[in-house]
């Protein structure tokens, strides 16, 4: 395997796919996401303050972009 920092792997099975988001996951993303019942169960520990609640798909694909430019 590469270097996982250099090029993220894709990991794909009959049930899922594992790979980095992209800007074309926004909108099923942002299913839930913008869903207040969901928002207790994320985890934002040393997350930049975020607390991963995005009611509109502007704020998902900046979050999306805060990504993109982190790794």
């Amino acid at each position: 395997m590469s270097n996982v920092y250099a090029e993220c792997p894709i990991f794909e099975s009959e049930r899922f796919v594992l790979r980095f988001v992209t800007k074309e996951d926004s909108t099923d993303l942002l299913k839930v996401y913008s869903d207040k019942n969901a928002l207790p169960f994320f985890n934002s520990d040393n997350c930049h303050g975020d607390n991963f609640y995005y009611p509109t798909k502007e704020k998902m694909d900046k979050a999306i972009d805060f990504l993109v430019l982190l790794f």
